[in-house]
């Protein structure tokens, strides 16, 4: 029984994708995985921490290197399991650094600099806040050119001006029909929701890169500044406005981050 086939037995397709592409980065990392010992599991993970990954990305790796030695050893590949009983100390910081966010006029400069052929999927981002499910799920009769709208699952929001001409240079030499995804590769196959951050990306200085999750969350930030709070709910499509009130700075907040600015604390 191959690695593929176990997952298939026990995992959803999308989960499957996740697991494989974190197990295969760690075979590469780790040249002797099949018989690595926990003391290499624990130098994996030490490299990850210094490659600044979030908290809540090393614990879903750990968790795919565990499936792959349950797969290991349900083959009979391996009699032991390494990091069967291994717990991450890590804690996964859930609040939203406001401070660390992005302007408008940042997020537009953001837009400016993208290349043509990407700028509809960026423009979705940047005035829309859309999510990359929702970015890779979408589809041709979701738009309406005329009405200037885009109709999501649990809202609609109004297009800008400038998104109408980018829609029509985008589909003037493309064949959609209306359930056609509106975003596919060159190869017309579905983006991959982690591929978004990559594409849109691609090319910019390390320091011009902004992440699809840091534009959406500086989008609500933004919004909350001239907008009521259940409003800018809606906007977003948050199920709580406690959801969105995170996002909100006080003036306290506002002004400690101007003063770290100017006198960064040690």
């Amino acid at each position: 029984m191959t690695l593929e086939e176990y997952l298939h037995q026990k995992y959803k397709p999308s989960t499957i994708e996740t697991l494989l592409y974190n197990i295969t980065n760690y075979q590469k990392h780790i040249t002797n995985h099949q018989t690595a010992q926990l003391k290499d599991i624990l130098r994996y993970i030490k490299i990850l921490r210094e490659q600044d990954k979030k908290p809540k990305n090393i614990h879903g790796i750990l968790y795919a290197i565990k499936v792959y030695y349950n797969y290991l050893q349900q083959s009979k590949k391996r009699k032991d399991h390494p990091c069967k009983k291994l717990q991450l100390q890590d804690k996964i910081d859930k609040s939203i650094r406001t401070e660390k966010l992005y302007s408008t006029k940042e997020l537009d400069y953001y837009l400016e600099q993208t290349k043509s052929y990407k700028k509809l999927m960026v423009s979705l981002l940047v005035y829309q806040g859309l999510t990359v499910k929702e970015i890779t799920t979408l589809q041709v009769h979701q738009i309406n050119i005329e009405k200037a709208e885009i109709t999501l699952t649990s809202r609609e929001l109004p297009l800008n001006a400038k998104q109408i001409y980018l829609l029509l240079e985008y589909l003037k030499n493309k064949d959609k029909k209306p359930t056609d995804l509106l975003f596919t590769t060159r190869t017309k196959k579905p983006y991959r929701t982690r591929e978004i951050n990559d594409y849109i990306n691609f090319g910019r200085n390390e320091n011009l890169k902004i992440t699809p999750l840091k534009i959406r969350q500086s989008l609500i930030k933004n919004l909350l500044e001239t907008n009521d709070i259940r409003v800018v709910q809606v906007f977003a499509g948050h199920k709580k406005s406690s959801t969105t009130q995170q996002y909100k700075t006080t003036q306290f907040e506002e002004l400690k981050a101007k003063i770290t600015l100017l006198h960064p604390l040690q």
